[in-house]
Protein backbone atom coordinates (compact mmCIF):
# COMPACT_ATOMS: atom_id res chain seq x y z
CA UNK A 1 0.00 0.00 0.00
CA UNK A 2 3.04 2.26 1.10
CA UNK A 3 4.74 2.02 -2.76
CA UNK A 4 1.49 2.65 -4.30
CA UNK A 5 1.03 5.39 -2.95
CA UNK A 6 4.35 6.62 -3.19
CA UNK A 7 3.83 5.79 -6.82
CA UNK A 8 1.00 7.47 -6.94
CA UNK A 9 2.11 10.91 -5.71
CA UNK A 10 5.36 10.88 -8.04
CA UNK A 11 3.08 10.42 -10.43
CA UNK A 12 1.17 13.60 -9.61
CA UNK A 13 4.27 15.79 -9.05
CA UNK A 14 5.43 14.44 -12.30
CA UNK A 15 2.01 15.36 -13.88
CA UNK A 16 2.33 18.62 -12.48
CA UNK A 17 5.54 19.66 -13.17
CA UNK A 18 4.75 18.69 -16.91
CA UNK A 19 1.83 21.05 -16.55
CA UNK A 20 3.75 23.73 -15.55
CA UNK A 21 6.22 23.00 -18.17
CA UNK A 22 3.61 22.96 -20.93
CA UNK A 23 1.86 26.50 -19.27
CA UNK A 24 5.14 28.11 -19.26
CA UNK A 25 5.53 30.09 -22.41
CA UNK A 26 9.10 29.09 -23.85
CA UNK A 27 11.70 32.34 -24.33
CA UNK A 28 10.97 33.15 -28.30
CA UNK A 29 13.79 32.55 -31.03
CA UNK A 30 15.57 35.59 -31.32
CA UNK A 31 15.59 36.46 -34.80
CA UNK A 32 19.42 36.94 -35.10
CA UNK A 33 20.26 33.71 -33.13
CA UNK A 34 21.36 31.56 -36.32
CA UNK A 35 24.42 33.93 -36.26
CA UNK A 36 26.97 32.71 -34.48
CA UNK A 37 29.03 35.85 -32.64
CA UNK A 38 32.71 35.50 -31.97
CA UNK A 39 33.35 33.09 -29.00
CA UNK A 40 35.64 35.43 -27.61
CA UNK A 41 39.41 35.22 -25.29
CA UNK A 42 39.64 32.61 -22.68
CA UNK A 43 39.85 34.86 -19.43
CA UNK A 44 43.20 35.48 -18.81
CA UNK A 45 42.97 35.03 -14.84
CA UNK A 46 44.23 37.53 -12.09
CA UNK A 47 46.49 39.78 -14.97
CA UNK A 48 43.21 40.73 -16.20
CA UNK A 49 42.79 42.50 -12.67
CA UNK A 50 45.57 43.92 -10.86
CA UNK A 51 48.65 45.64 -11.37
CA UNK A 52 50.24 46.93 -8.21
CA UNK A 53 48.98 45.89 -4.70
CA UNK A 54 46.03 45.18 -3.82
CA UNK A 55 44.23 44.66 -0.47
CA UNK A 56 42.06 41.68 -2.00
CA UNK A 57 42.81 38.35 -4.34
CA UNK A 58 41.71 37.65 -7.33
CA UNK A 59 39.82 34.63 -5.52
CA UNK A 60 37.44 37.49 -3.72
CA UNK A 61 36.74 39.63 -7.33
CA UNK A 62 35.80 36.01 -9.14
CA UNK A 63 33.42 35.86 -6.02
CA UNK A 64 32.02 39.13 -6.20
CA UNK A 65 31.76 39.18 -9.92
CA UNK A 66 30.17 35.14 -9.95
CA UNK A 67 27.73 36.77 -7.13
CA UNK A 68 26.66 39.76 -8.80
CA UNK A 69 26.01 38.00 -12.43
CA UNK A 70 23.71 35.69 -10.46
CA UNK A 71 21.92 38.09 -9.54
CA UNK A 72 21.35 40.27 -12.70
CA UNK A 73 20.53 36.74 -14.35
CA UNK A 74 17.59 36.35 -11.32
CA UNK A 75 16.42 39.88 -11.92
CA UNK A 76 15.30 39.51 -15.85
CA UNK A 77 11.80 39.48 -15.88
CA UNK A 78 10.23 37.05 -18.12
CA UNK A 79 9.55 38.88 -20.94
CA UNK A 80 13.44 39.56 -21.24
CA UNK A 81 13.61 43.16 -19.62
CA UNK A 82 15.46 44.41 -16.72
CA UNK A 83 13.14 47.22 -16.33
CA UNK A 84 12.71 50.90 -17.00
CA UNK A 85 14.63 53.92 -15.96
CA UNK A 86 12.44 55.73 -12.95
CA UNK A 87 12.39 59.67 -12.93
CA UNK A 88 9.83 61.53 -10.72
CA UNK A 89 9.11 63.58 -13.78
CA UNK A 90 9.63 65.03 -16.83
CA UNK A 91 13.14 66.35 -17.02
CA UNK A 92 13.79 69.84 -17.00
CA UNK A 93 10.48 70.35 -16.38
CA UNK A 94 6.72 70.40 -18.70
CA UNK A 95 3.80 68.28 -18.45
CA UNK A 96 2.76 64.33 -19.31
CA UNK A 97 4.70 61.48 -18.17
CA UNK A 98 8.57 61.22 -18.38
CA UNK A 99 10.06 58.91 -20.90
CA UNK A 100 11.04 55.96 -19.35
CA UNK A 101 14.05 54.80 -21.25
CA UNK A 102 12.47 51.51 -21.43
CA UNK A 103 15.40 49.56 -23.28
CA UNK A 104 18.32 51.30 -21.39
CA UNK A 105 18.53 49.05 -18.31
CA UNK A 106 18.11 46.00 -20.47
CA UNK A 107 21.17 47.17 -22.85
CA UNK A 108 22.88 47.84 -20.22
CA UNK A 109 22.40 44.26 -18.21
CA UNK A 110 23.34 42.81 -21.84
CA UNK A 111 26.43 44.63 -21.86
CA UNK A 112 27.33 43.65 -18.64
CA UNK A 113 26.47 39.93 -18.80
CA UNK A 114 28.87 39.98 -21.99
CA UNK A 115 31.69 42.03 -21.00
CA UNK A 116 31.76 39.64 -17.77
CA UNK A 117 32.26 36.61 -20.32
CA UNK A 118 28.64 34.91 -20.59
CA UNK A 119 28.00 33.85 -24.01
CA UNK A 120 25.94 35.90 -26.84
CA UNK A 121 24.07 32.09 -27.25
CA UNK A 122 23.30 32.15 -23.47
CA UNK A 123 19.37 32.33 -22.85
CA UNK A 124 19.26 34.84 -21.04
CA UNK A 125 21.12 37.12 -23.30
CA UNK A 126 19.35 35.72 -26.53
CA UNK A 127 16.11 36.71 -24.45
CA UNK A 128 17.00 40.16 -23.84
CA UNK A 129 18.04 40.86 -27.09
CA UNK A 130 14.87 39.31 -28.31
CA UNK A 131 13.07 41.94 -26.00
CA UNK A 132 14.65 45.08 -27.56
CA UNK A 133 14.59 44.09 -31.16
CA UNK A 134 10.82 43.07 -30.94
CA UNK A 135 9.78 46.54 -28.94
CA UNK A 136 12.94 48.37 -29.52
CA UNK A 137 15.16 48.08 -32.54
CA UNK A 138 15.78 51.55 -32.91
CA UNK A 139 15.30 53.32 -29.58
CA UNK A 140 13.98 57.25 -30.17
CA UNK A 141 16.66 58.57 -27.69
CA UNK A 142 20.20 58.91 -27.89
CA UNK A 143 21.05 57.26 -24.41
CA UNK A 144 19.51 53.84 -25.37
CA UNK A 145 21.41 53.57 -28.68
CA UNK A 146 24.40 54.24 -27.52
CA UNK A 147 24.16 51.29 -24.85
CA UNK A 148 21.93 49.19 -26.86
CA UNK A 149 25.08 49.98 -29.31
CA UNK A 150 27.80 49.02 -26.86
CA UNK A 151 25.79 45.57 -26.17
CA UNK A 152 25.72 44.73 -29.99
CA UNK A 153 28.98 45.24 -30.44
CA UNK A 154 30.02 43.43 -27.34
CA UNK A 155 28.92 40.12 -28.75
CA UNK A 156 31.99 39.81 -30.89
CA UNK A 157 34.02 40.56 -27.61
CA UNK A 158 35.77 43.53 -29.41
CA UNK A 159 37.06 45.03 -26.44
CA UNK A 160 39.89 42.21 -26.27
CA UNK A 161 41.75 41.76 -23.05
CA UNK A 162 45.14 43.27 -22.63
CA UNK A 163 47.35 39.61 -23.42
CA UNK A 164 45.54 39.47 -26.73
CA UNK A 165 46.00 43.01 -27.82
CA UNK A 166 49.41 43.18 -27.13
CA UNK A 167 49.81 40.01 -29.01
CA UNK A 168 48.25 41.77 -31.68
CA UNK A 169 45.17 38.76 -32.22
CA UNK A 170 43.23 39.15 -34.85
CA UNK A 171 40.38 41.56 -34.11
CA UNK A 172 36.30 39.76 -33.94
CA UNK A 173 33.93 40.84 -36.36
CA UNK A 174 30.43 41.65 -36.19
CA UNK A 175 28.66 39.47 -38.75
CA UNK A 176 25.50 39.09 -40.30
CA UNK A 177 22.30 40.61 -38.31
CA UNK A 178 24.74 41.68 -35.53
CA UNK A 179 26.72 43.69 -37.94
CA UNK A 180 23.33 45.28 -39.67
CA UNK A 181 21.95 45.98 -35.67
CA UNK A 182 25.44 48.11 -35.52
CA UNK A 183 25.49 49.70 -38.53
CA UNK A 184 21.26 51.22 -37.90
CA UNK A 185 22.34 51.96 -34.15
CA UNK A 186 25.54 54.35 -35.82
CA UNK A 187 23.12 55.55 -38.38
CA UNK A 188 20.40 56.73 -35.92
CA UNK A 189 23.42 57.79 -33.42
CA UNK A 190 25.06 59.58 -35.55
CA UNK A 191 21.19 61.25 -36.64
CA UNK A 192 20.90 62.47 -33.24
CA UNK A 193 23.82 64.87 -32.85
CA UNK A 194 23.40 68.37 -32.51
CA UNK A 195 25.46 70.69 -32.25
CA UNK A 196 28.48 68.75 -31.63
CA UNK A 197 27.30 66.47 -29.14
CA UNK A 198 23.76 64.59 -27.68
CA UNK A 199 21.66 64.82 -24.64
CA UNK A 200 18.45 62.39 -24.49
CA UNK A 201 17.14 63.54 -27.24
CA UNK A 202 13.91 61.59 -26.75
CA UNK A 203 11.15 64.32 -28.29
CA UNK A 204 9.49 64.96 -24.96
CA UNK A 205 8.95 68.16 -23.46
CA UNK A 206 12.15 69.86 -21.45
CA UNK A 207 14.53 67.12 -22.86
CA UNK A 208 16.85 69.59 -23.63
CA UNK A 209 16.82 71.56 -20.38
CA UNK A 210 20.35 73.30 -20.07
CA UNK A 211 21.20 73.18 -23.95
CA UNK A 212 21.04 70.40 -26.94
CA UNK A 213 24.45 68.05 -25.42
CA UNK A 214 25.86 67.41 -22.12
CA UNK A 215 29.00 65.37 -21.41
CA UNK A 216 27.17 62.08 -19.83
CA UNK A 217 25.48 61.80 -23.04
CA UNK A 218 28.55 62.51 -25.33
CA UNK A 219 30.48 60.08 -23.35
CA UNK A 220 27.94 57.39 -24.09
CA UNK A 221 27.71 57.94 -27.89
CA UNK A 222 31.74 58.00 -27.83
CA UNK A 223 32.04 54.74 -26.26
CA UNK A 224 29.44 53.31 -28.44
CA UNK A 225 30.92 54.33 -31.47
CA UNK A 226 34.10 53.71 -30.51
CA UNK A 227 32.99 50.47 -29.66
CA UNK A 228 31.91 50.23 -33.33
CA UNK A 229 35.02 51.60 -34.64
CA UNK A 230 36.97 48.66 -33.64
CA UNK A 231 34.63 46.85 -35.44
CA UNK A 232 35.34 48.32 -38.19
CA UNK A 233 32.01 50.15 -38.07
CA UNK A 234 33.80 53.62 -38.23
CA UNK A 235 32.19 57.40 -38.70
CA UNK A 236 33.51 60.48 -40.44
CA UNK A 237 36.37 62.19 -38.31
CA UNK A 238 34.26 65.14 -38.19
CA UNK A 239 32.51 63.45 -35.52
CA UNK A 240 35.63 62.36 -33.40
CA UNK A 241 36.54 66.13 -33.97
CA UNK A 242 33.28 66.94 -31.99
CA UNK A 243 33.70 64.98 -29.77
CA UNK A 244 37.31 66.04 -28.61
CA UNK A 245 36.28 70.29 -28.57
CA UNK A 246 33.41 69.49 -26.85
CA UNK A 247 34.81 67.36 -24.41
CA UNK A 248 37.74 69.66 -23.76
CA UNK A 249 35.02 72.67 -23.69
CA UNK A 250 33.64 71.10 -20.46
CA UNK A 251 36.67 72.09 -18.59
CA UNK A 252 37.18 74.18 -16.07
CA UNK A 253 39.66 76.97 -17.32
CA UNK A 254 41.52 77.06 -14.14
CA UNK A 255 42.69 75.59 -11.18
CA UNK A 256 44.72 74.92 -7.87
CA UNK A 257 48.62 73.93 -8.70
CA UNK A 258 49.00 70.31 -8.22
CA UNK A 259 53.03 69.16 -7.55
CA UNK A 260 54.01 65.27 -7.88
CA UNK A 261 56.84 63.70 -8.84
CA UNK A 262 56.12 61.71 -12.35
CA UNK A 263 57.27 57.91 -12.20
CA UNK A 264 57.62 57.92 -15.96
CA UNK A 265 60.06 60.59 -16.25
CA UNK A 266 61.24 61.01 -12.61
CA UNK A 267 61.09 64.55 -12.82
CA UNK A 268 58.42 66.70 -11.21
CA UNK A 269 55.48 67.97 -12.64
CA UNK A 270 53.41 70.76 -11.62
CA UNK A 271 49.83 70.61 -13.33
CA UNK A 272 46.48 72.74 -12.82
CA UNK A 273 43.55 70.58 -11.09
CA UNK A 274 40.77 71.25 -13.45
CA UNK A 275 37.79 68.78 -13.63
CA UNK A 276 35.20 68.52 -16.23
CA UNK A 277 31.26 69.56 -15.59
CA UNK A 278 28.17 68.03 -17.18
CA UNK A 279 27.26 71.19 -18.54
CA UNK A 280 30.00 73.37 -17.97
CA UNK A 281 27.95 77.27 -17.33
CA UNK A 282 24.92 75.89 -15.73
CA UNK A 283 23.46 77.64 -13.12
CA UNK A 284 22.35 74.11 -11.42
CA UNK A 285 25.33 72.91 -9.01
CA UNK A 286 25.05 69.58 -10.36
CA UNK A 287 25.41 70.11 -14.21
CA UNK A 288 27.94 73.63 -13.78
CA UNK A 289 30.59 72.07 -11.63
CA UNK A 290 33.44 69.68 -11.96
CA UNK A 291 32.77 66.37 -10.65
CA UNK A 292 34.78 63.16 -10.66
CA UNK A 293 32.47 61.31 -12.83
CA UNK A 294 32.52 64.39 -15.24
CA UNK A 295 35.88 64.18 -15.20
CA UNK A 296 37.14 61.05 -15.78
CA UNK A 297 34.04 60.98 -18.73
CA UNK A 298 36.02 64.14 -20.26
CA UNK A 299 39.11 62.19 -19.90
CA UNK A 300 37.76 58.73 -21.25
CA UNK A 301 36.34 60.93 -24.81
CA UNK A 302 39.60 62.42 -25.19
CA UNK A 303 41.63 59.27 -24.98
CA UNK A 304 38.95 57.62 -27.53
CA UNK A 305 39.11 60.99 -29.90
CA UNK A 306 42.71 60.94 -29.79
CA UNK A 307 43.49 57.14 -30.35
CA UNK A 308 40.84 57.55 -33.86
CA UNK A 309 42.50 60.53 -35.07
CA UNK A 310 46.04 59.41 -35.33
CA UNK A 311 44.53 56.43 -36.89
CA UNK A 312 45.71 54.47 -33.40
CA UNK A 313 48.71 56.42 -32.94
CA UNK A 314 49.91 54.88 -36.55
CA UNK A 315 49.90 59.00 -37.16
CA UNK A 316 51.35 59.73 -34.07
CA UNK A 317 53.63 62.38 -35.93
CA UNK A 318 50.84 64.20 -37.67
CA UNK A 319 48.70 64.87 -34.50
CA UNK A 320 52.01 66.28 -32.79
CA UNK A 321 51.98 68.70 -35.37
CA UNK A 322 48.27 69.69 -34.41
CA UNK A 323 47.92 73.19 -33.29
CA UNK A 324 45.94 71.81 -30.43
CA UNK A 325 48.34 68.84 -29.58
CA UNK A 326 49.63 70.41 -26.36
CA UNK A 327 46.57 71.72 -25.18
CA UNK A 328 44.65 67.98 -25.57
CA UNK A 329 47.89 66.58 -23.99
CA UNK A 330 47.69 69.28 -20.94
CA UNK A 331 44.23 68.88 -20.38
CA UNK A 332 44.91 64.70 -19.21
CA UNK A 333 47.88 66.06 -17.36
CA UNK A 334 45.00 68.45 -15.48
CA UNK A 335 42.26 65.85 -15.28
CA UNK A 336 44.65 63.34 -13.41
CA UNK A 337 45.74 66.41 -11.33
CA UNK A 338 41.95 67.28 -10.53
CA UNK A 339 41.13 63.42 -9.83
CA UNK A 340 44.07 63.22 -7.27
CA UNK A 341 43.65 66.46 -5.75
CA UNK A 342 39.57 65.52 -4.94
CA UNK A 343 40.63 61.97 -4.74
CA UNK A 344 37.90 59.35 -3.14
CA UNK A 345 37.79 55.77 -3.75
CA UNK A 346 34.25 56.10 -3.30
CA UNK A 347 32.19 58.63 -3.52
CA UNK A 348 31.69 60.66 -6.38
CA UNK A 349 33.74 63.91 -5.39
CA UNK A 350 34.00 66.05 -4.41
CA UNK A 351 30.37 65.34 -2.63
CA UNK A 352 27.11 66.39 -2.11
CA UNK A 353 25.37 67.18 -4.49
CA UNK A 354 26.75 64.91 -6.97
CA UNK A 355 25.68 60.91 -6.45
CA UNK A 356 26.00 58.27 -9.07
CA UNK A 357 29.03 56.69 -7.05
CA UNK A 358 29.07 53.47 -8.65
CA UNK A 359 28.51 55.11 -12.16
CA UNK A 360 31.68 57.09 -11.01
CA UNK A 361 34.00 54.28 -10.11
CA UNK A 362 32.87 52.74 -13.75
CA UNK A 363 33.34 56.04 -15.41
CA UNK A 364 36.89 56.21 -13.66
CA UNK A 365 37.94 52.95 -14.81
CA UNK A 366 37.07 53.65 -18.01
CA UNK A 367 39.40 56.61 -18.35
CA UNK A 368 42.21 54.63 -16.19
CA UNK A 369 41.81 51.95 -18.37
CA UNK A 370 42.17 53.95 -21.61
CA UNK A 371 45.25 55.68 -20.43
CA UNK A 372 46.87 53.06 -19.44
CA UNK A 373 47.91 53.89 -15.70
CA UNK A 374 47.03 51.88 -12.56
CA UNK A 375 48.11 55.30 -10.63
CA UNK A 376 45.81 58.48 -9.63
CA UNK A 377 48.51 60.25 -8.33
CA UNK A 378 50.22 57.67 -5.17
CA UNK A 379 46.77 55.85 -5.31
CA UNK A 380 46.25 52.24 -6.80
CA UNK A 381 42.71 53.07 -8.07
CA UNK A 382 41.25 49.64 -8.70
CA UNK A 383 42.73 47.65 -5.15
CA UNK A 384 41.23 50.82 -3.25
CA UNK A 385 37.63 51.12 -5.20
CA UNK A 386 37.66 47.68 -5.66
CA UNK A 387 37.50 47.05 -2.25
CA UNK A 388 34.56 49.73 -1.02
CA UNK A 389 32.67 47.86 -3.78
CA UNK A 390 33.64 44.14 -2.41
CA UNK A 391 32.27 45.49 0.81
CA UNK A 392 29.31 47.18 -0.20
CA UNK A 393 27.92 44.06 -2.10
CA UNK A 394 24.55 42.75 -0.68
CA UNK A 395 24.56 39.41 0.52
CA UNK A 396 22.49 38.06 -2.55
CA UNK A 397 25.00 39.30 -4.37
CA UNK A 398 24.02 43.21 -5.85
CA UNK A 399 24.84 46.56 -5.23
CA UNK A 400 22.72 49.44 -4.67
CA UNK A 401 23.88 52.97 -3.25
CA UNK A 402 20.52 54.16 -3.39
CA UNK A 403 22.36 57.57 -5.21
CA UNK A 404 21.54 56.98 -9.02
CA UNK A 405 17.83 56.50 -10.88
CA UNK A 406 15.39 53.66 -10.87
CA UNK A 407 16.11 50.63 -11.22
CA UNK A 408 19.16 51.44 -8.87
CA UNK A 409 19.74 47.69 -7.98
CA UNK A 410 20.06 46.91 -11.54
CA UNK A 411 21.84 49.98 -12.73
CA UNK A 412 24.67 49.68 -9.87
CA UNK A 413 25.13 46.31 -9.92
CA UNK A 414 26.06 46.77 -13.66
CA UNK A 415 28.61 49.33 -12.99
CA UNK A 416 30.26 47.54 -10.03
CA UNK A 417 30.13 44.46 -12.40
CA UNK A 418 31.84 46.12 -15.26
CA UNK A 419 34.36 48.66 -12.73
CA UNK A 420 35.03 44.49 -10.88
CA UNK A 421 35.70 43.16 -14.82
CA UNK A 422 37.98 46.12 -16.04
CA UNK A 423 35.70 45.74 -19.21
CA UNK A 424 37.37 48.75 -20.93
CA UNK A 425 41.23 47.47 -20.07
CA UNK A 426 43.06 46.48 -23.44
CA UNK A 427 40.40 48.43 -25.93
CA UNK A 428 43.32 50.68 -27.07
CA UNK A 429 46.43 48.01 -27.69
CA UNK A 430 48.82 50.35 -26.54
CA UNK A 431 47.43 52.87 -23.55
CA UNK A 432 49.76 55.81 -22.75
CA UNK A 433 48.91 58.99 -20.94
CA UNK A 434 50.82 60.89 -24.05
CA UNK A 435 48.57 59.72 -26.73
CA UNK A 436 49.98 56.10 -27.76
CA UNK A 437 52.68 54.30 -30.14
CA UNK A 438 54.29 50.96 -30.64
CA UNK A 439 56.60 51.88 -28.27
CA UNK A 440 56.14 50.22 -24.62
CA UNK A 441 53.86 53.22 -23.07
CA UNK A 442 55.71 55.76 -20.90
CA UNK A 443 53.84 55.78 -17.90
CA UNK A 444 52.87 54.34 -14.58
CA UNK A 445 52.29 50.78 -15.75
Amino acid sequence: MQQTRATAWFGALLALLLLLGLLSPAPPSLAIADEEPAAGDEDDGPSDFFEGDTTFSAQQVNKAIAKGLAWLRKKQARSGSWGEVKSAGVYGGGQGEAYKHPAGPTALALYTLLKCKVSARDPIVKRGFQFIKKRWKKPGGSYETSVLLLAVCATADNMKTARASKARKAKPKLKGEYRKWAQQLVDHLVSKQVDRGWRYQVNEPGSTHGGENDLSSMQLAALALFSAHQLGIKVKSKIWEDILSYSLDQQQDDGPQKAYLDPATKEKRTDRARGFSYIKGDPAPKHGEACGSMTACGLANIMMARFVLSDGGRRQEKWAKRPDAAKVQQSVYDGLAWLDHNWSAFENPPGNPFNYHVYYMYSLERAMDLIGDHLVGKHNWYSEMGQGLINAQNADGHWNTNSTHGPEDTLDTCFALLFLKRATKGSIPFPSVTGGSDEPPADHR
